[in-house]
């Protein structure tokens, strides 16, 4: 995976670097209005914000960051020195944590953990703005900023739950999770290479419930947000 992914960063920029030492006779701004594709990798991070089991309040737990996928359309409003741009993904994101249920107790020695692997897809609709650092074609190189919103279908979100016996764990997401994002993206000629990072505010999903009709009912609350860190590559028309 690595090994491919290097393959093709060689690729991108040495493309971008033949281009670049293209000669220029004309160099104008960028263009007011331009729109263009891109595609990449995402990797999520968890981060619990309420971590509560039996009515206890739980302090311990590491999350696994993993990477997923993304394609979008992106649309661009250039002015000198400003930039707005929206557009509409599609992004596939997935991670996992894991928690000691023990770790309320600081006398506790031994560990009961408790885990969760989840993946979801989404439908993204960014509008940020921005700011040139360099706007004269064909270099480009702008920050942004603002937030993007998500819709997560329940039937393309899934959990597994397990350190909960005999209970069966279930959840449902929140149909739309907002996030606020910041990156840089770097545009030479019709390419561009984007680093951003976004976190999501507010719960990612509605709630956990147990479907094994076990007596006592449990008492949990995971509530929880996902920071993710993409790089993409894309092509402007």
């Amino acid at each position: 995976m690595k090994r491919h992914i290097l393959t093709i960063l060689a690729v991108i920029v040495g493309f971008n670097v033949i281009h670049a030492q293209e000669p220029v006779t004309d160099q104008t701004e960028i263009s007011p209005f331009t729109w263009g594709v891109r595609a990449g990798f995402a990797a999520t991070g968890t981060y619990l914000t309420k971590a509560i089991i039996d009515e206890r309040k739980i302090i311990d737990y590491t999350q696994d960051t993993q990477v997923g996928n993304f394609a979008a359309l992106l649309v661009r409003f250039n002015s000198k020195s400003f930039l707005l741009q929206t557009g509409l993904g599609l992004g596939f994101n997935k991670s996992s944590f894991t928690l000691d249920r023990n770790s309320w107790n600081p006398e506790s020695n031994t560990k009961s953990n408790v885990s969760c692997s989840y993946s979801m897809v989404s439908v993204m609709l960014p509008l940020q703005v921005g700011y040139h650092i360099v706007n004269q074609d064909p270099y480009c190189m702008s920050v942004f900023t603002g937030p993007r919103l998500r819709y997560i279908p329940d039937k393309y979100y899934s959990s597994d739950f397990s350190g909960f016996e005999p209970y069966q764990i279930t959840e449902s997401p929140n149909p739309f999770a907002i996030g606020w994002t910041a990156g840089l993206s770097v545009q030479i000629g019709r390419t561009f290479l984007d680093f951003e990072y976004e976190a999501t505010i507010g719960r990612l999903t509605k709630g956990m419930k147990d479907t094994s009709g076990a007596d006592p009912a449990p008492s949990y609350t995971l509530d929880r947000r996902v920071g993710i860190i993409s790089f993409s590559y894309g092509i402007m028309f």
